[in-house]
């Protein structure tokens, strides 16, 4: 953790600026220590460079699991490409000028992925993750001191209001007991005129091997992690079944897996798909509803349903 980082935090219970004691460092960073509210005198430890505003990855422990093990399988750097790269632009609707010189916030940042690419654009960027998916993001990008990494609940956020230029959440919100809820956490930490961009799951009735999946999500959430992402394995041969004309597609809508054609990104869809505990889909007028409630106006509806980028007025 950098200490320039203790000004943009408070308290997640009073608001209240925290106190900063360090225990140990290294490489410039404080490498452990905590963070107490001088008022309701709670105290969060700093662990391995990271503060941690959480005790444990409550309910996206699947999340830990598998960005441990696929820590690189999406990181642009690492695989020399400019997919996650793609993916942030056209989920996001953000321009380099939301970006550079800014300081921005990314809620689930899991491995980190997303957070390369905006501190590559010339952004801070604020990482946070309920999961221990905080952990892979830091060793994958610990040397870009614009990067910041924190574990934290949404519900309970430990920054100060109108702390932030620009925040995105990519794929994420869905994945919490309630994505409205969590979105509405979101729009006080932006300032005026700051950009609030989302991507979560998107309804669609007439895709017949995702309602397939839904049933089979009842059996998968409740398998061990590590059977279960074996099972996920099968998605590398199934690739090429998808393929025979009828068949494949009879196969797909009864037993879908991921289509990719990367065979770890296969695995890795594949697991991702069904193995969290909460996986809401969403439709375009009820997130465009949101960010209404929220007082916030929408720029623009982008092409991945359901994604949407809007602005604090």
């Amino acid at each position: 953790m950098q200490t320039k980082l203790t000004e943009l935090l408070a308290c997640p219970k009073c608001q209240r600026s925290l106190l900063l004691t360090v225990k140990a460092k290294a490489a410039g960073e404080i490498k452990s220590g905590s963070l107490k509210c001088p008022r309701c005198r709670k105290k969060y430890p700093i662990v391995n460079f990271i503060p941690r505003f959480v005790k444990s990855d409550q309910y996206v422990n699947n999340f830990s699991f598998e960005w441990q093990i696929h820590r690189t399988t999406q990181l642009d750097s690492y695989n020399h490409n400019h997919l996650s790269r793609d993916t942030f632009f056209e989920k996001t609707g953000f321009s380099n000028r939301d970006l550079k010189g800014k300081l921005v916030l990314d809620v689930g940042c899991g491995m980190g992925r997303f957070m390369e690419i905006a501190a590559d654009n010339g952004a801070a960027v604020v990482g946070i993750d309920l999961s221990l998916a905080v952990e892979a993001a830091r060793d994958n990008l610990k040397q870009r001191k614009n990067c910041h990494f924190i574990q934290a609940d949404i519900f309970h956020l430990p920054f100060k209001s109108k702390t932030f230029d620009a925040i995105f959440s990519i794929g994420v919100l869905h994945h919490t007991p309630d994505t409205k809820k969590a979105f509405m956490m979101l729009p006080s930490l932006l300032k005026s005129g700051g950009k609030l961009a989302i991507w979560v799951y998107g309804q669609n009735q007439f895709r017949p091997y995702t309602y397939f999946g839904h049933w089979w999500r009842i059996i998968t959430t409740r398998l061990p992690k590590q059977l279960l992402y074996s099972l996920s394995y099968t998605a590398v041969p199934l690739y090429y079944l998808y393929k025979i004309p009828f068949v494949g597609t009879l196969i797909n809508i009864i037993l879908p897996f991921s289509t990719d054609p990367n065979w770890r990104w296969r695995i890795l869809d594949t697991f991702d798909w069904y193995s969290p505990k909460y996986q809401w889909q969403h439709t375009y007028p009820e997130v465009v509803d949101w960010f209404e409630t929220a007082k916030l106006k929408v720029l623009k509806i982008l092409k991945f349903e359901a994604s949407i980028l809007g602005q604090k007025t």
